[in-house]
């Protein structure tokens, strides 16, 4: 642990020593209810998709139920598409355009997400925020993750799901450590996107 916090400390000399009053615990319950939210509707469409091919409406599981149960494994790839879409609509385009800087979380918290010279996120930096550095390389942290692993899986037909969940366990770790204990409360997906969270004022 204490070899983590030093290359947090290390990793934060070098790009950010600027101070953010931004509390922990609202970041908290931000993600705690995009985590809810972003994940019941990021996985709408695969539950819909999965009644519709296979006509029952008992628990959805994952992108690989499709196959189990004897279809043809492209309708896990569709689903698991569909799934990124919705995703990208809560995640990106709600922050871009309906609530500027704030999905569903954030706005309840009272929280928003700008471009650390304090101006207005734009669509690009909360791809590379969302889409890229959370969904990709912190894999573990959200729903859209495991959909998306899945989703890599069956298109390639080599599991990559275990290694990429772990491997983004351990990435997840050190972005949370980096917002809970750097003067800036910047996570990894906010230093690659060139972002910060901030209070609404």
């Amino acid at each position: 642990m204490q070899g983590i916090l030093r290359l947090i400390r290390k990793i934060e000399g070098m790009f950010d020593q600027r101070e953010n009053n931004m509390p922990f615990g609202k970041r908290l319950l931000a993600y705690a209810i995009d985590w809810g939210a972003g994940g019941i509707f990021s996985g709408i469409p695969a539950v819909l998709l999965y009644g519709a091919i296979t006509g029952k409406n008992d628990m959805f599981s994952n992108l690989y139920i499709f196959e189990a149960l004897g279809y043809d494994w492209y309708w896990g790839v569709i689903a698991g598409l569909l799934c990124i879409l919705f995703a990208l609509f809560y995640y990106v385009y709600v922050p871009w355009k309906i609530y500027p800087g704030q999905t569903l979380g954030k706005r309840y918290a009272g929280i928003k997400i700008e471009k650390v010279d304090g101006s207005a996120a734009r669509l690009s930096d909360l791809l590379i925020r969302y889409a890229f550095a959370a969904f990709l390389l912190e894999s573990s942290a959200y729903v859209i993750s495991t959909y998306i692993r899945q989703t890599v899986t069956l298109m390639m037909r080599f599991y990559v799901d275990t290694v990429w969940m772990y491997a983004g366990a351990l990435v997840t770790l050190m972005s949370v450590m980096m917002i809970a204990n750097t003067r800036s409360h910047r996570g990894l997906h906010d230093y690659i996107a060139k972002t910060k969270v901030v209070l609404c004022s």
